[in-house]
């Protein structure tokens, strides 16, 4: 008898177990979407309320690559650092920038790509008449100005744009615990009227956000501009590794908090997640850099880089960047305009071939 209720008591036992693995596993699943509820609803609130994002004005050289789909697969982001550590311009005098980076993510992909502009390249800024350095556009027009001068050189369409001082970079990195980078040589400056002295030693080095400040903005070698465009995408891509190592997992609120005190932008918090999901994700496959391809140009008097239509385009295919080819625009163009390249002779031709053609 007893052996009996023991029996039955024991698929009761197993149903219960099973009963509680299920609630449990509903539970989770609850949580879970409460929990996805919650952080989409902050960031909303924070987009809405706290922190709008200013007003996105897609930048491009013309409305054949705005409107462009397969260019706009990609999203581009001009990224920006002030000159404010070794300028000469007042705390109030609008600054030059210092490191102009253009940042080209695949959101679909995962594909992340780099394409750094030396701060001496030579471009024609809107509405002036006169060749200048790339650097002046800030200083002169701002973010949009800065945006639709990069625009004009490129040919690709600039969707956002990210400005930092230095002050923010230095703090960002002291967050995450430093950046270990490998250095190619000694690097020694001293400049006391700025009241600045680099002292960093070749090899390797575990930098705090002072130094690492130091080494991204060193020019005094040989290469001048062009060697910190190069340590600076050196180090862009050291402190992406250690930006979303596991253990900075747990300071995301306080880096958020430190974009949001140094960094002015428009882009929303959905793009910039995509943005940081692609950088989180990325192999040596999955990112590409390079320093936009040119040439020294001291013939005016002024030192500049020159990066002609060819080197722009070589940059562009080494990183993926899609850009209408220089055949493809003339179609658009002559699609948009049939004859408009023609001489008024033969412009008067192809206009009694259409007549004849709609009789």
């Amino acid at each position: 008898m007893e052996e009996k209720q023991n029996e039955e008591l024991r698929p009761q036992r197993h149903k219960k177990r099973k009963l509680r693995w299920g609630r449990l596993l509903c539970l989770l699943i609850l949580i879970g979407l409460f929990g996805a509820g919650l952080f989409w609803a902050s960031v909303w609130v924070h987009d809405t309320f706290i922190n709008p994002p200013q007003k996105n004005v897609v930048a491009a050289a013309d409305d054949a690559i705005r409107k462009d789909e397969k260019l706009n697969e990609r999203i581009n982001v001009l990224l920006l650092g002030i000159d404010d550590g070794d300028s000469e311009a007042a705390e109030s005098e609008p600054k030059r920038t210092d490191a102009i980076i253009l940042l080209s993510f695949d959101p679909e992909k995962n594909l992340v790509s780099l394409l750094s502009i030396p701060r001496d390249t030579k471009v024609i800024l809107p509405g002036h008449k006169d060749p200048d350095k790339i650097n002046a556009a800030y200083a002169y027009g701002g973010a949009v100005m800065a945006k639709q001068t990069v625009a004009n050189l490129l040919r690709v369409p600039i969707h956002y744009y990210c400005l930092a001082d230095w002050r923010g970079f230095i703090e960002v990195v002291n967050l995450i615990g430093g950046v270990d980078i490998y250095v190619d040589k000694d690097m020694h400056y001293e400049d006391p009227y700025a009241n600045l002295v680099i002292d960093i030693k070749h090899g390797y080095q575990h930098m705090d956000g002072t130094t690492a400040g130091k080494y991204v903005r060193f020019r005094s070698d040989e290469l001048g501009d062009i060697g910190r465009v190069q340590r600076q995408q050196k180090f862009l891509k050291a402190a992406a590794e250690q930006m979303f190592s596991v253990q900075n997992v747990t300071k995301i609120s306080s880096l958020l908090a430190t974009l949001d005190k140094y960094i002015h932008t428009d882009l929303n918090t959905l793009t910039m997640l995509k943005a940081a999901n692609s950088f989180k994700l990325f192999g040596d496959e999955k990112m590409r850099s390079c320093m936009l391809y040119g040439k020294f140009d001291d013939s005016s008097g002024v030192s500049y880089w020159d990066a002609d239509r060819q080197s722009v385009n070589k940059s562009l295919d080494e990183l993926g960047i899609p850009y209408i080819k220089e055949k493809q625009e003339d179609e658009v163009k002559e699609e948009e305009a049939p004859g408009q390249h023609l001489q008024p002779k033969d412009r008067e031709q192809l206009y009694r071939e259409k007549n004849s053609k709609k009789e």
